[in-house]
C-alpha cells in the first residue's frame, strides 16, 4: 500500500500487550492517521501473556504479588477508522473481586501465574480480533534472529523463515534473554553429555521438563543451585508429583506435607550465602504497619529527584539518607519491635543506614545469621504473620517494597554517573530477599518439607561442590550428598555484554546499541528509544523491559509492564510514524 507505515513489535507478552494497547489509544485520536501497519512477533505464540504467563504452564508456578495490589488498570473503549472496540476490565473486575471490601485480616491470595495469563491472554485477544479485521495488523511466531538498518533509515528484520524489509519502527519487548553460561554451568554441560545416569537442567523454566524428565522418581536426589523464588516454584512443582501440602491452619498457612513415597532428602539446595528469601507480610492489615504516609512518601521523592543531589553523588547514600526517617518513625510504631528497652529514632536511622550500607552487619535488633537456616524462616513467618516481633531487616525490607515505585520513577533517567547508578541498582537487589518475597504459604510449604525430611539444608550455604560419578558431591564442614539431578535456578543478569541471543548480538554488532555500563543494559532514552553508538543517527528502535536496566531501573515486575514506560514510547512512536 503506497505510503504506509510498518511498525514492528518485536516480544508481545504483557509488556508488549500494554504497548501496543496504548499506541492504538493514541492513534484513534489522530484526524488524519498515517496508514500503519503492525507487525507483531511472538515466538512462544503466547500473544498478551508471553512465558512467563502462559496459559498451560502447572498451577504450582505462582505470582509473586498479591492479588490486592495487582492494579491492573481497564482498557477504555477505542474508535479506530470507523470500527468501535469494546473497554476491557481492569484484572480485579475480571476476577469479580471487590477488593476494597475485603477484610484487612483476610490473608491475601497469590493465584498462579497461568491464571493472570489467562487475563493478559483474553485482553489481547479482545483488541487483536478488531485489529485483524481492519487488516492493520499480522501475527507471527517467527523467531526474529537480527535487525539491520539501511542507510535509509530503514529496517529489515529477519527470521529462519522470512525477511521482513522496509520496516519504519520498531519496538524491543523481547523480556528475559539467554546469556552466557557461567564458568561453573560450562563445566557441568561438559561432565553431563553422554551420560544417562545423571542430569543437568540450566534452567528452572519451563518447570514443565523437569517434572517429565524420565529418570526423575521418588529415589532423585536434586540439587538446587539458587535458593530464591525460582528454586521455591521448582520444589513445590517436584514436591506435588509425590505427596501433597495438608493445610491445617488456613489464616497463617500452615501446612503439612503427605507421601506414600518414603521420600527422604529429594531437595538439596545451595547458594552463596545460604539465606532464605523473607515472606511478605500476610495481609493488608499487617502491610499496612510498614506503609509509609503521603506525606512521606512525598518528601521521600523531592529529595532522591533533585538532579543537583543525583549529579553530585559519589554513591547511593543519597537514597539511603532519605528512606532513613520513614524506616526509623515506621519502625518504633510497630505492635512489636526486636528490643524492649526505649530506641530513638536517630539509632534507629544509624542501625538502618549501617545495614543498607552491608547486610553482614549485626545488631540485636536485627535477625542473626547464625539462626539455623530453618529457625530464620519460623521467626519471617511469625513476622509476616503478626505473632512475633518484628527485625529491623524485615522492616527496612518490607518499607523498601513499599517506597519502590517512588525509586523507579524518580531515578530512572537521573543524572547520576554510571557508576553510581550501577550501586543504586545493586542496593535495590540486594533488597529484594524481602521486598520480593514470596508469599507465606510457600515458606510454610518449605518448612513443611524440611519436617518431612524431603528438603535438605546442610548444604544450603556455598557448599563445596565435586563432579563424581554419580553426579555432583555436595559437602559442608561435616556432611556429603550426592545429587543425580541438578537444576540451575539462578536467573541470568540483564548484562547486555553477556547476553548470546541473536538478535541482540546483531544489534550490539551494528552499533545500533550500546550498553549503559559493563554490568547493565541498554542505553535509552525517556521515551525509550535507544541511544546508539552513530550518535548523528536518529536511530528508529525503541526496546522496553529488563535489558533497559541501568537507564531505568525496577523493570521486572508485572506492575512496571503497565506502567508509564509504555505510554511514553507510544506517544513518541506516533509522533514518528505521522511526520
Amino acid at each position: 500500500m503506497k505510503n504506509r507505515k510498518t511498525l514492528s513489535i518485536i516480544g508481545v507478552g504483557p509488556r508488549g500487550l500494554y504497548a501496543l494497547e496504548n499506541f492504538i489509544l493514541q492513534l484513534q485520536s489522530i484526524q488524519t492517521p498515517a496508514k500503519i501497519h503492525l507487525l507483531l512477533f511472538e515466538r512462544t505464540g503466547n500473544f498478551g501473556n508471553g512465558q512467563v504467563y502462559d496459559i498451560n504452564q502447572t498451577d504450582t508456578n505462582w505470582i509473586n504479588i498479591s492479588e490486592r495490589v495487582l492494579l491492573l488498570n481497564k482498557r477504555p473503549k477505542i474508535n479506530l477508522n470507523g470500527v468501535h472496540i469494546p473497554a476491557f476490565p481492569s484484572y480485579h473486575e475480571w476476577l469479580n473481586k471487590n477488593i476494597p471490601t475485603i477484610s484487612e485480616d483476610e490473608p491475601d491470595s497469590y493465584p498462579p501465574r497461568a491464571d493472570l495469563g489467562k487475563y493478559l491472554h483474553q485482553r489481547f485477544q479482545s483488541l487483536i480480533e478488531y485489529l485483524l479485521k481492519l487488516q492493520q495488523v499480522t501475527l507471527s511466531e517467527e523467531e526474529v534472529q537480527s535487525v539491520t538498518l539501511n542507510e535509509k533509515n530503514k529496517i529489515s528484520i529477519v527470521t529462519p523463515q522470512k525477511n521482513y524489509d522496509d520496516v519504519d519502527e520498531i519496538l524491543l519487548t523481547i523480556g528475559h534473554q539467554q546469556t552466557e553460561p557461567s564458568e561453573q554451568i560450562n563445566e557441568w554441560n561438559n561432565f553431563v553429555e553422554g551420560k544417562n545416569n545423571i542430569k543437568l537442567f540450566k534452567s528452572p523454566y519451563p518447570i514443565e521438563n523437569i517434572l517429565n524428565y524420565e529418570n526423575l522418581n521418588k529415589n532423585s536426589v536434586i540439587g538446587l543451585r539458587g535458593f530464591g523464588l525460582a528454586m521455591i516454584d521448582v520444589v513445590r512443582g517436584i514436591a506435588n508429583q509425590f505427596g501433597k501440602f495438608v493445610v491445617e491452619d488456613k489464616h497463617i498457612k500452615f501446612c503439612q506435607f503427605h507421601s506414600d513415597d518414603n521420600i527422604s532428602y529429594m531437595f538439596i539446595p545451595f547458594s552463596l550465602d545460604g539465606l532464605p528469601p523473607a515472606p511478605k507480610p500476610l495481609n493488608a492489615k499487617i502491610d499496612k504497619w510498614f506503609e509509609p504516609t503521603d506525606q512521606q512518601i512525598f518528601d521521600f521523592e523531592k529529595i532522591i529527584e533533585n538532579k543537583t543531589t543525583q549529579k553530585k553523588a559519589s554513591n547511593p547514600s543519597f537514597l539511603i539518607d532519605a528512606i532513613l526517617p520513614i524506616i526509623a518513625e515506621i519502625y518504633l510504631k510497630l505492635p512489636q519491635h526486636f528490643f524492649q528497652g526505649k530506641l530513638s529514632l536517630q539509632y534507629v536511622e544509624k542501625i538502618a543506614k549501617a545495614y543498607l550500607q552491608n547486610n553482614e552487619f549485626e545488631h540485636p535488633i536485627i535477625l542473626p545469621s547464625r539462626l539455623s537456616v530453618s529457625k530464620t524462616m519460623e521467626k519471617f513467618i511469625a513476622m509476616a504473620t503478626g505473632k512475633e516481633a518484628i527485625s529491623l531487616d524485615y522492616c527496612i525490607g518490607q518499607v523498601w517494597r513499599h517506597c519502590q515505585p517512588s525509586i523507579y520513577d524518580k531515578l530512572s533517567f537521573n543524572e547520576c554517573n554510571e557508576d553510581v547508578f550501577a550501586k543504586i541498582i545493586e542496593l535495590d537487589e540486594g533488597t529484594k530477599r524481602y521486598s520480593y518475597g514470596p508469599p507465606v504459604a510457600s515458606i510454610q510449604q518449605m518448612l513443611a518439607l524440611v519436617k518431612a525430611g524431603v528438603l535438605n539444608l546442610e548444604m544450603v550455604n556455598n557448599p563445596k561442590i565435586s563432579l563424581v560419578a554419580g553426579g555432583w558431591c555436595l559437602e559442608s564442614e561435616e556432611n556429603s550428598i550426592t545429587t543425580d539431578i541438578m537444576i540451575n535456578s539462578v536467573l541470568d543478569a540483564p548484562k547486555i555484554n553477556s547476553v548470546n541471543s541473536s538478535i541482540i548480538q546483531n544489534l550490539l554488532s551494528n552499533n545500533l546499541i550500546e550498553a549503559v555500563h559493563d554490568e547493565l543494559g541498554i542505553s535509552t532514552d525517556e521515551n525509550a528509544y535507544v541511544i546508539s553508538q552513530e550518535k548523528s543517527r536518529k536511530i528508529p528502535i525503541a526496546l522496553l523491559g529488563r535489558l533497559a536496566k541501568g537507564t531505568i531501573i525496577g523493570v521486572d515486575a508485572i506492575l512496571e509492564c503497565f506502567g508509564k514506560r509504555p505510554e511514553q514510547w507510544a506517544t513518541e512512536a506516533i509522533k514518528r510514524l505521522n511526520k
